[in-house]
């Protein structure tokens, strides 16, 4: 019989909390500035996706690294798009 174990909630959870809305407000920012149909729901999805996988995958940096690498990559990639012009 496999035991589940439950998540600890310590003093890094409320730090957890505000990075993870500080991402999701980044997030909303993007998707409100490039026309998005619903930036609000694409904010607290991703809030909600964030907190949701360090429950389930029992880690908070490993999470946070990755949204924080997506995030440089995603900027990288529309830093290097404004320098292009495209024929219209």
């Amino acid at each position: 019989m496999e035991l589940i174990s439950m998540p600890a909630f310590g003093i890094g959870t409320p730090i957890f909390l505000i990075v993870q809305a500080l991402i999701s407000s980044f997030v909303y920012s993007e998707a409100k500035e490039y026309g998005s149909r619903s930036p609000l729901v694409v904010g607290i999805s991703v809030f909600l996706l964030g907190v949701g996988f360090a429950l389930i995958f029992n880690t908070v940096v490993g999470l946070v690294a990755v949204e924080l690498l997506v995030i440089f990559i995603y900027l990288i990639g529309v830093h290097a798009g404004k320098g292009r012009s495209f024929p219209t």
